[in-house]
């Protein structure tokens, strides 16, 4: 029945369905040169290079602020209102900008910092350069007028070709500082198109903030950016310490563990996206257990189906013999996951309990740190297994406390 609503709204379906292929483009254009690069680099530099995109990619939370999720809503609620979407998407390009300038500003200390990672300048200050599509993609505009069609198909096009350009640019392991700026010029034309579409065709004026304007959209979006931290230091900081602790080469390992666990959990999260608008006009428990019940078994064959295969697929990606262990137990991420996303989005945002998700962030946070400092102090970081089991510890720590605030939503105790 809810499915049936949702289907039977062309617009919604339209303009969730093309986000939707961007994101999944997003994820999956780079395993397309996975394999690749890794027999032409050799695991370390590829490992260099995993290194420095996720380094870089701290800066992008930082540039983001929350704005994306906040700026879409008020486009949406004055779409008619040409002047206020360009005082929005003026204010925006100007606070992402001057975020940008702080975050390149501390990025360069922290390499300058650490010693290895000064020894690959080159490699991380055009790792650096991806950053900027963070500032210039006006993807929130889109979003909030539903119209995503064509600045998706211009996007994937334009990043497409610079990802299959890296077919042509890298011959050998000394070419490996051009990979993150093949990608780099690709993302950052997608977002200039999306400027030009937005100044030029849509005929959006530029219009100068007050510094009131600016202040209220940083102090709105300052809880998501202090959510989204927390989430990036859970998923993201394991690939820096591992590279230290255990070695450059096994990131590659821990990243493609990673990746399949992430193309696990893109249905699920799909699903959840889609059933949100019913959940929210009408939540009910009924519907909210039933839901969460398919997203289990949906999460449990993608699980079975994927660990059938899987050396088939490890080995696509890394053509010699390697220990699946870690990459097994990597898989099982998806389901924990996905009962934990589906409660944050269809049932404490759906039941107008949204305190509980940052709550529940900033408890993972706690625990994902918690079991990394005794794991550290036992000596158990030494190997991709003991940070796999570190990444799915903080995940069963975030299902976890959210099922039980949501058996108390179902009940009534809160």
């Amino acid at each position: 029945m809810i499915l049936k609503s949702i289907l039977q709204n062309k617009k919604l379906i339209s303009n969730f369905s093309y986000l939707t292929i961007l994101e999944v483009f997003i994820l999956i254009a780079p395993l397309i040169t996975y394999p690749y690069l890794v027999k032409v680099l050799g695991r370390d530099l590829y490992g260099w290079v995993i290194t420095a995109q996720v380094t870089a990619s701290y800066c992008s939370v930082l540039v983001d602020f929350g704005f994306k999720r906040i700026s879409a809503r008020h486009i949406a609620k004055n779409v008619d209102n040409p002047l206020k979407i360009g005082e929005v998407i003026s204010t925006i390009l100007i606070l992402r900008s001057i975020l940008w300038i702080i975050g390149f500003l501390v990025y360069l200390i922290v390499i300058w910092i650490i010693t290895s990672y000064r020894e690959h300048l080159t490699l991380f200050l055009f790792s650096f350069i991806t950053t900027l599509s963070s500032v210039v993609f006006l993807d929130f505009y889109f979003q909030g007028i539903e119209n995503m069609k064509y600045i998706t198909i211009v996007n994937i096009i334009v990043r497409g070709i610079f990802v299959a350009a890296t077919f042509f640019v890298i011959k050998n392991p000394s070419d490996y500082i051009y990979v993150p700026l093949l990608w780099g010029i690709g993302y950052i034309l997608g977002g200039l198109i999306s400027n030009l579409v937005v100044f030029y065709f849509h005929r959006i004026k530029f219009i100068r903030p007050t510094k009131q304007i600016l202040k209220k959209h940083l102090k709105e979006g300052s809880l998501i950016f202090t959510s989204d931290v927390m989430l990036t230091i859970k998923d993201k900081l394991n690939y820096n310490l591992l590279g230290a602790m255990v070695g450059i080469s096994d990131i590659v390992v821990y990243d493609v563990g990673s990746k399949i666990s992430s193309l696990l959990q893109k249905p699920v999260g799909i699903l959840c996206t889609a059933l949100y608008p019913q959940m929210s006009k009408n939540p009910t428990v009924n519907k909210a257990k039933k839901s969460l019940q398919f997203i289990v078994i949906l999460s449990v064959f993608l699980i079975a189906l994927i660990n059938i295969f899987l050396p088939w697929i490890v080995k696509y990606f890394i053509d010699e013999d390697i220990d699946l262990s870690a990459i097994r137990l990597f898989t099982l991420a998806p389901l924990i996951v996905g009962v934990s996303m589906f409660i944050s989005s269809n049932v404490f945002l759906a039941f107008g309990k949204d305190n509980l998700i940052l709550k529940s962030t900033i408890i993972t946070t706690i625990g994902y740190l918690s079991v990394l400092g005794i794991m550290y102090y036992t000596g158990h970081l030494d190997s991709v297994m003991g940070f796999v089991i570190l990444t799915i510890s903080a995940y069963v720590i975030e299902a976890v406390y959210r099922l039980i605030m949501s058996h108390k939503i179902f009940i009534n105790k809160i």
